[in-house]
């Protein structure tokens, strides 16, 4: 018996529209406690990814040039700083493929797509919580 994606991914991920503010994003990430967040676009396909450390990097970028662009994070969008060329991945692969390509990547999750579609996501957290079931 192999152990999908599907088993340990999180269903229905919270999403961000490419078009919403960085401000938006980091509110979502903050409150819920998230490191990944995917970035749909208005068909909720998906076209990137953002993560804490993104807003961490843009967040001492906007710190450092202060006056000259304060306030931007309510005009920045989303798609100006996200990771765009997402690997994903099949809800019935195994999960042991998943844990590899984010190995191989240095990436902490992988957005699940099944018919084009984000139905969910598959962080290194949901890997070694497998790990620790199995072992």
């Amino acid at each position: 018996m192999s152990i999908t994606v599907a088993d340990y991914m999180t269903p229905e991920p919270k999403t961000v529209n490419q078009n919403e503010p960085v401000k938006r994003a980091a509110e979502i990430l903050n409150s819920l406690k998230f490191r990944h967040l995917p970035v749909v676009d208005d068909s909720n396909v998906v076209v990137g990814i953002i993560s804490d450390r993104d807003l961490r990097n843009i967040k001492t970028a906007l710190d450092f040039l202060g006056d000259i662009v304060e306030g931007n994070g309510d005009r920045l969008a989303v798609k100006e700083i996200m990771t765009t060329n997402v690997k994903t991945i099949q809800p019935n692969e195994p999960l042991k493929e998943a844990a590899k390509i984010m190995n191989a990547m240095k990436i902490g999750a992988l957005p699940v797509i099944e018919n084009n579609q984000i139905i969910g996501i598959v962080t290194y957290s949901d890997i070694l919580r497998a790990f620790v079931e199995h072992i």
